[in-house]
């Protein structure tokens, strides 16, 4: 097998390998790493009662503030729609794993309300691997017009295991992540690093029992798009690689000049004899 047809081989093995990454079956993986958003990256969810959307829309990378401290964050805004009611939340996560850092909307009845989280408050501590866990306790800070309140919220979570999941927008495999880690009510979050965040989120109650759930029903992730750029470019330059030393197998040999042949000196002829007697 020539030089370049090993590297074309070898390129098709890494297509498609990109191909299992990126397509339908998700990510395969010991462990999922925390997602890499953009701006304009989208994530589009069902009711599983069909009764309404929920839309996440990462806005711009900037800054919030909570408990003293100020955090680099994505702003995200959270659009709920359902009939003809519709609401839109600003929420801050953490551009380290996404933690939520502060949310804040107007609502009917209330007016604004803005709520922060010191420190902030994860959905999931990355990386993801079966049987991880976290917990700790976040200061919650709530105000609604001039008044303000301040309450304690214990937060925790496992990762029970790796499931495939298949929703609208695909078939997936997710890290299952259960919060809290024990007790009712709990929920159960679906995160796929290929889809760079929930896939799906069921909800059970005070008795366990499933309640709802929203599903992934389209998104945009330029995570993915990264990844696939960058392997493709890797797939090129192995390619540009083979060729190069293929060429030079090919390139005929230049004849050699044959080296100067080392002759020993030569030596002086003695000189001419005189006839007999004669002198010098």
């Amino acid at each position: 097998m020539t030089p370049l047809r090993k590297a074309s081989v070898f390129a098709l093995g890494i297509l498609v390998l990109a191909a299992l990454a990126l397509g339908a079956a998700g990510r395969v993986a010991a462990a999922q790493g925390a997602p890499s958003w953009a701006t304009g990256d989208m994530w589009v969810y069902g009711s599983s009662s069909g009764n309404g959307t929920l839309t996440w829309t990462v806005q711009e990378r900037t800054t919030a503030a909570a408990g003293g401290s100020t955090y680099n964050v994505w702003h995200v805004v959270a659009a709920t729609a359902s009939g003809s009611f519709s609401l839109n939340v600003d929420m801050y996560l953490t551009t380290d794993g996404a933690k939520l850092v502060k949310t804040s909307g107007v609502f009917p009845f209330l007016g604004s309300v803005t709520t922060t989280y010191s420190p902030p408050q994860p959905t999931a501590v990355f990386p993801l691997s079966a049987g991880s866990t976290w917990q700790g306790t976040s200061t919650v800070t709530t105000t609604i017009g001039s008044i303000s309140t301040t309450s304690s919220d214990d937060w925790s979570g496992t990762v029970t295991g790796e499931t495939s999941v298949t929703v609208s927008a695909g078939t997936f495999t997710t890290a299952v992540i259960r919060s809290p880690s024990a007790g009712n009510p709990y929920d159960l979050n679906y995160y796929s690093e290929s889809v760079g965040w929930m896939v799906k989120t069921e909800h059970y109650n005070g008795a366990g029992t499933l309640t709802g759930s929203e599903n992934l029903s389209s998104y945009k992730y330029t995570g993915n798009a990264l990844l696939l750029i960058l392997l493709v470019i890797g797939v090129l330059v192995v390619i540009a690689a083979a060729g190069v030393l293929l060429l030079r197998r090919r390139r005929p040999r230049m004849p050699q000049a044959m080296p100067p042949q080392a002759y020993p000196p030569q030596q002086p002829y003695p000189p001419p004899k005189g006839p007999p007697g004669a002198g010098p």
